[in-house]
């Protein structure tokens, strides 16, 4: 098998999901992008392309451990790294005892399902750094994206929204359990980069020692309230309810994190090494980062243009690039977003949003 420039091995007993080559050279830019050596821990290695890759792409990776509990895929991922002439440490055993043993910079945690037993273990590997890296994946996107409410209050202790932006509601409650848990071990957060694409949610975040840093994390959360009958949708410290028996009943999402989901100057860092690099999805990866830079300093919500003409009742779809210029020609930002190809976001009011519709 070959992943970009990368040959290894799949064998049938270990996971490998070709389909995921995407989030793995955003992920590997990401890496690349930050201005720190790093040791990297690949925590659910399997075959360890992820973490092949990580140090073959990156010189910033200084070392490399794969971890796995099972020890068919220790056993694949040492001769893969072997095969590309990489130096590195195989432990097999369960994160939650090696988290104890072992000290990194950068952990990835790509588990099947949820990430959020594990997200503490992995806040255990950076006991004594003061400055860190999570990168973390959910492919468990019915219960964060609202299909499935009671896991999601019982893994994420938020509640779920399911509706016109539920991809970047859940996105957002992850990134919140990732906030709480980080505050415990005294680090404030800051996403670098995160997106939503096909049945996975990521972010790459950095972590900073310090109680204010930790403080200033968890002031950043809240919640998200929308209206299923008039579209309209805000965002605060509490949840909006409005009154529930009359037409302004308001459906609530949170806690949430509220805050930014990317770096600007990050994003800028990742378009310039993907731009260096021969990546098959080269073109594809420069659009989504383009897309990333017009979310930043949005609220944390977009529109998806089809349902709001089902809302306002058009009887037409508008052209998008033509209600983009209305927003901008009335004093508002409005981009496109990564979510959905269908919709935007807009820092306008939603009395302006429905004026450009009708």
């Amino acid at each position: 098998m070959k992943e970009e420039s990368i040959e290894f091995q799949t064998p049938d007993a270990v996971f490998y999901n070709p389909k995921m080559n995407l989030c793995r050279s955003l992920s590997s830019l990401a890496v690349g992008a930050l201005e720190d050596e790093i040791d990297v821990v690949d925590a659910f290695c399997a075959t360890g392309i992820r973490g092949i890759r990580y140090a073959r792409e990156n010189a910033n990776v200084k070392s490399l451990t794969f971890l796995d509990i099972e020890e068919d895929a220790i056993m694949v991922a040492r001769k893969n790294a072997m095969q590309n002439k990489l130096t590195a440490e195989f432990k097999t055993g369960s994160i939650s005892r090696l988290a104890f043993d072992l000290m990194a910079d950068f952990v990835e945690i790509d588990p099947f399902g949820t990430p959020s037993p594990y997200i503490t273990d992995s806040l255990r590997f950076f006991n004594p750094k003061k400055t860190a890296y999570l990168s973390v994946t959910a492919t468990d996107v019915a219960v964060l994206c609202g299909g499935k409410t009671a896991p999601c209050l019982k893994n994420y202790h938020s509640k779920p929204l399911n509706n016109e932006f539920t991809h970047e509601t859940g996105l957002r409650i992850m990134i919140k359990k990732i906030a709480e848990n980080a505050a415990e071990f005294n680090f404030g957060i800051t996403p670098l980069v995160s997106f939503s694409d096909k049945h996975y949610l990521k972010t790459v975040i950095k972590l900073k020692r310090g109680a204010d840093n930790a403080f200033r994390s968890m002031k950043s959360l809240g919640y998200v309230s929308y209206d299923p009958k008039t579209g309209n949708r805000n965002y605060g410290r509490f949840p909006e309810t409005g009154d529930q028996k009359k037409e302004t009943a308001m459906e609530y999402a949170g806690p949430l994190w509220l805050g930014e989901i990317h770096d600007k100057e990050f994003l800028e860092k990742m378009k310039k090494l993907n731009n260096e690099r021969n990546y098959s999805e080269k073109d594809e990866i420069n659009h989504m980062i383009s897309l990333f830079e017009n979310e930043v300093a949005m609220p944390p919500y977009y529109y998806n243009i089809h349902n709001l003409c089902r809302i306002f009742k058009t009887g037409h779809v508008p052209k998008m690039k033509k209600l983009l210029e209305r927003l901008v020609e009335s004093g508002y930002r409005a981009e496109r977003t990564h979510f959905s190809r269908i919709s935007f976001k807009s820092d306008a009011p939603f009395d302006k949003i429905r004026e450009v519709f009708q």
